[in-house]
């Protein structure tokens, strides 16, 4: 693997190509006679068929046709057969005349040039480079051209290659001596680092220009200089003159960055060698071996569920992690996790990883305390080494977590400004709560943790916990207004049931949090109760999995009637699961625990492809009926920006998309995330029709039916509960109604179940009804007798 394609050094640099910023999206195809095999892919994903219409030109740019099939704006095709004989790399732009910015070029360039293994690896592989749109150079320490790539060449105007030229006929007279010293000292001091050159050249048309470069020297393995590489940052015509040279330094890395690869099951294939040194473990002991040879037990089973939930929905990771070396030593480290994806899924894991530095001996490999720089309270590491302290005092404590509920509504709405106003004034009324010997720690974005010493008892912890909530109950007087917040807060004591460790404890507290906001409580202890139902969460997930995958679920669909025919016009698609053992499974508990483990995409693929295949026998039985089907906010997040995925489906059954309504929750529109507009405008403009789902019961607002492209809203039966006869719902409807009809919205609602909700809902505004009094979900076998005695129709009811 090492001296081919797939090198651990080749796949880091297409996982940097897209984290730098010099792509969106990267992939490394392969050719196969006219048509070119997509194998790895970074920032997008892969196409399930190879790609055609390209030709085995060097270097060229691609057709909006082909971009857009891709989900791009733009892109180019760069050959590889210089170092790889039959591949090529593609870069591609989400926008269409992106300039490359300066610090994405330089950043690229430091990351492959100023760490020892990795310049060693690309001195190699020179022809990688060759048609990067970065301009580079490899001199000798006399400043003599060695290589360059068709950038540089393209710049200085030359058509034939730079080898063998100095860059004294580039430079003015007077720089030359104190360029070649700058050269030298460079071989001289490793501890100078990287070089920040500005300077005049002289084209060779007779222009005067001023550049900026980077130079780093690179090193053989003997630690001797090897060569200089020089990136050119940028070239700036008509530049006031100024002799001599501009220069600063950039010091180099003292630890230099590992690198490790695995592959779609997470085993590992490859290693760079600063892996080995700074882990201790030799590649021939670690490939084929999980990371988690690597852990140091101070992170919960939830910050791992984190990362992996990270790297399923955006294909990227970063933050802090302690990891142990082989010799049992407990070290942070900074990690960056990249995916590359192949066609059918993920194939490569690419993780890059620095040391922080060496740990407080007297702590037992645990780092120095440190703070957090917006609030100032000690950090998530430095929180890890008190909670292990005290779990080895075996002293009783209570171990709290606190998460300001809707934290990102203050970002979105407001600005992030705002957002840092709210974590600083929440950590200063929580510190004005805290006793003698009481510890505070900023350990998330929006996640605050206590230690508190002396806590024996769940109704000492409780009391405590209220305490600490009451700190908020006022308003903060941020933003020249008045602004509320709320927070949840979970817990577990130390000794306490199932505790072994601090990370059990640091889990167990996690739960007792996520128990309360499932709940809608302010505040949840880990208990027996508690424990009972995370084991049936396990069980769940894991059995869902099989159920999944094995057809243990099934479809009921439930009428609706539009109010101007009285006829059923379209169904609601609602997944249901009967479990062998534990019987019937609601999904208000097992669609959380889709979400929760990553098998939502999973689970939402199977209800899409179920119900166009049932709606498609519907069709063909005379049914001309629309399908209503519920899809997620985490859905949406995996989701292309043309909504390709969910419309292929939808091909694939030979339907119109025209007959497929999508439903959402508000929720979505309340992330802030601009390409979920794109995608439903995608969608829509197949032909899918968008509904929000339960209008009224959430963060309700009448400014996102007018800011989003929505064809229905549905009203949740909490609405029509009390009518008619409570006048004040009565009012509400009404007024609701009015305002989606002007918008020219159709409107479903849910939930009626008397004949005097259907008659009050018969002198109202409203276009279709859904509810018991219609008829209750069914599957397929009893909807087709439903609809045959309800609208007339002979069918066969075979399923």
């Amino acid at each position: 693997m090492e001296n081919g394609v797939l090198s651990w050094f080749n796949l880091w640099c297409l996982s940097q190509l897209v984290e730098q910023r010099l792509a969106d999206g990267a992939m490394l195809c392969r050719r196969r006679g006219t048509r070119w095999q997509p194998l790895l892919a970074a920032g997008m994903p892969v196409p399930d068929s190879p790609l055609s219409g390209l030709d085995a030109r060097p270097q060229r740019r691609l057709t909006r046709r082909q971009c857009a099939a891709l989900g791009m704006a733009s892109g180019q095709l760069l050959s590889l057969a210089d170092l790889y004989p039959g591949h090529a790399l593609l870069l591609f732009r989400r926008q269409r005349r992106v300039r490359l910015s300066r610090s994405a070029l330089l950043g690229f360039f430091a990351t492959v040039f100023t760490h020892h293994d990795r310049a060693q690896q690309a001195i190699s592989r020179l022809a990688l480079f060759e048609r990067l749109p970065l301009p580079l150079v490899r001199l000798t320490l006399d400043g003599v051209v060695e290589w360059s790539n068709a950038a540089v060449r393209r710049i200085a105007g030359l058509d034939g290659q730079m080898a063998g030229r100095s860059l004294r006929e580039f430079s003015l007279g007077g720089d030359w001596p104190e360029t070649l010293r700058l050269y030298r000292r460079l071989a001289d001091e490793p501890a100078l680092g990287m070089a920040v050159v500005e300077k005049h050249y002289r084209h060779p048309d007779g222009r005067l220009l001023l550049g900026e470069v980077q130079l780093t020297l690179v090193r053989n393995q003997r630690g001797e200089p090897m060569c200089l590489m020089a990136a050119l940052a940028s070239l700036r015509p008509r530049a006031p003159f100024r002799e001599g040279l501009n220069v600063r330094f950039i010091p180099a890395p003292e630890q230099p960055e590992g690198v490790m690869i695995c592959d779609g099951n997470s085993r590992i294939l490859d290693v760079s060698p600063a892996f080995e040194r700074v882990t201790g473990f030799r590649e021939e002991e670690v490939r084929g071996s999980y990371p988690s040879l690597l852990r140091s037990g101070l992170h919960s089973r939830e910050f791992y569920r984190r990362m992996n939930q990270a790297l399923n929905d955006r294909g990227f990771w970063r933050g802090e992690v302690w990891n142990r070396r082989k010799s049992g030593q407990v070290y942070p480290e900074r990690l960056r996790i990249g995916s590359l994806r192949g066609p059918g899924g993920a194939l490569r894991y690419v993780a890059v990883f620095s040391d922080m530095g060496q740990p407080d001996a007297t702590e037992q490999g645990a780092p120095p305390e440190v703070k957090d720089s917006l609030t100032g309270l000690a950090n998530r590491a430095s929180f890890q080494q008190r909670l292990a302290r005290h779990c080895r005092l075996s002293e009783s404590f209570a171990l709290l977590i606190l998460d300001i509920n809707n934290f990102r509504l203050f970002n979105n709405a407001m600005n992030h400004k705002v957002g840092d106003q709210v974590l600083q004034e929440v950590a200063s009324r929580l510190r004005g709560r805290l006793r003698s010997g009481d510890f505070l720690a900023r350990i998330g974005s929006d996640e605050f943790a206590l230690l508190v010493p002396g806590i024996v008892h769940h109704r000492q912890a409780r009391i405590f916990g209220r305490h600490l909530l009451s700190a908020l109950a006022r308003p903060l007087p941020l933003a020249e207004q008045q602004l509320y917040v709320d927070a949840t807060l979970g817990g577990a004591l130390w000794p306490g049931v199932g505790e072994e460790d601090a990370e059990s404890l640091l889990q167990h507290a996690e739960q007792a949090l996520f128990g309360a906001k499932q709940k809608k409580e302010a505040l949840a202890l880990y208990d027996d109760q508690l424990n009972r139902a995370q084991s049936r969460r396990m069980r769940l997930q894991h059995d869902l999995m099989d159920a999944i995958h094995q057809g243990g679920l099934r479809l009921h669909y439930q009428p609706i009637v539009d109010t101007q025919s009285g006829r059923v016009t379209k169904l609601e698609a609602l997944v249901r699961w009967q479990h062998e053992e534990l019987g019937a499974i609601s999904p208000v508990e097992f669609v959380p625990v889709a979400e929760e483990s990553g098998l939502v995409q999973a689970l939402g693929d199977w209800v899409l492809n179920r119900a166009c295949t049932d709606l498609r026998r519907l069709h063909q039985a005379g049914y001309p009926l629309q399908m209503a089907i519920n899809r997620s906010s985490l859905e949406f997040q995996s989701l292309g920006l043309a909504g390709e995925e969910w419309l292929a489906i939808i091909e694939r059954h030979q339907l119109s998309p025209r007959h497929l309504i999508f439903e959402i929750t508000e929720s979505l529109f309340m992330q802030g995330n601009e390409h979920h507009l794109e995608r439903i405008s995608a969608l829509r403009r197949a032909g899918c029709r968008i509904a929000i789902d339960d209008f009224g019961t959430g963060f309700s607002a009448l400014n996102y039916l007018r800011a989003f492209p929505i064809d229905l809203v549905k009203i949740d039966k909490s609405f029509i509960d009390h009518l008619p006869g409570n006048q004040k719902d009565g009012l509400l409807l009404e007024g609701i109604l009015r305002i989606i009809g002007d918008l020219g919205m159709k409107v479903v609602i849910e939930g009626m179940e008397t004949p005097a909700q259907a008659t009050y809902l018969s002198t109202q505004p409203c276009h279709f009804l859904q509810g018991y009094l219609i008829a209750k979900p069914m599957p397929l076998r009893e909807l087709l007798v439903f609809l045959e005695s309800y609208a007339g129709h002979t069918v066969s009811t075979a399923d």
